[in-house]
């Protein structure tokens, strides 16, 4: 969690002198980019799934040409 306060101390000289407009904003930037990051975290895996099955099934396509041959 040190690492935590590290950022949370930046985070705060960043927006110091901000109204409260401005940080409502900032606060919701910061949300879209956190669910920016869950959401390619979600594909990312996905992705990484497909590609374990198309390893897989392309595999298996080369085991059975190769058995015909």
């Amino acid at each position: 969690m040190e690492v935590s306060k590290k950022y949370e101390k930046e985070i705060i000289n960043e927006i110091q002198d901000l109204s409260e407009d401005q940080i409502e904003y900032v606060m919701k930037i910061i949300k879209l980019i956190k669910e920016s990051i869950n959401r390619q975290k979600e594909y990312d895996f996905e992705l990484k799934s497909e590609f374990r099955e198309w390893d897989s099934l392309s595999d298996e396509a080369l085991i059975d040409f190769e058995s015909n041959l």
